[in-house]
């Protein structure tokens, strides 16, 4: 293919995925369904961290909330991006088309870590007067593009998750499951260092990362290398993303169908 012809089908493709994802997500939805969801679960672990801990388990909790609701997008709703070709039997057009399957997938996700910013975004914004943490806010405002990256690499978690399980009537198991592994063992809202096999689970898992690098540098630490980290995981679940669906290309060419599993 030209380079002309290879950016209007990636063009294309992404403005299908927003398509796709208006469709699943219109805007009245997000606004009256998704984005109160997201505010009352991050309010109620603030709110629940100042019960339990104090001022310092609010605040903690607070910077991990904002994480936590970025699941919400990252597992839960964009689980739906390969499960369209499954429900509607396209796969097959997708191996056989010119671009691959996993670029296809790629680029029809792409909102849903923009959705998942927004969450974080209208998050910060709400529960942060309500909760008397706007000087706590003020100060996060410089690391919110960490948020977006933590979006990112949730969402690259997701699809690899989402491309597992969709063959194996799993797809509605798998986007929660891992959601409730990244609020176990992310560093979300239990402080990391207390139950050491949760710790070991938190290092292969997106947002555990990120988080620590935002708290390290809010309190004036290193925090380049966690978010290194933080990007290192992204790209790793990424590639399992990759093999997966590679892997299901060729089972589907080597006999004949495409019930992908």
């Amino acid at each position: 293919m030209s380079l002309s012809e290879t950016t209007w089908r990636l063009g294309m493709t992404a403005r299908l995925g927003l398509v796709e994802f208006n469709a699943a997500n219109p805007p009245w939805v997000v606004l009256t369904a998704v984005v109160p969801r997201a505010i009352l679960q991050c309010l109620f672990f603030t709110i629940l961290g100042y019960v339990v801990g104090g001022p310092d388990a609010q605040a903690y909790a607070f910077i991990g909330g904002l994480a936590a609701i970025l699941t919400l997008s990252g597992t839960i709703a964009v689980i739906d991006v390969p499960l369209v070709d499954k429900w509607f039997g396209t796969f097959y057009r997708l191996r056989t088309g010119r671009l691959s399957p996993f670029l296809v997938f790629v680029l029809r996700a792409l909102p849903y870590p923009l959705l998942g910013f927004v969450l974080t975004l209208a998050s910060l914004a709400v529960v942060a007067p309500l909760t008397g943490l706007t000087h706590l806010a003020l100060d996060i405002v410089p690391w919110l593009p960490v948020y977006l990256l933590m979006s990112v690499t949730t969402t690259a978690a997701g699809l690899a998750c989402a491309a597992l399980a969709v063959g194996k009537r799993a797809n509605v198991l798998v986007g929660n499951l891992l959601s409730y592994l990244v609020l176990l063992a992310g560093g979300v809202f239990l402080p990391t260092g207390q139950i050491p096999w949760v710790d070991h689970l938190g290092m292969v898992l997106p947002i555990r990362h990120g988080l620590e690098a935002v708290r390290a540098g809010m309190a004036g630490d290193r925090w380049l290398p966690q978010l290194g980290a933080e990007v290192a995981i992204g790209v790793g679940w990424t590639l399992l993303a990759w093999v997966v669906v590679m892997i299901q290309v060729r089972r589907a060419r080597r006999h004949g169908f495409d019930d992908y599993s």
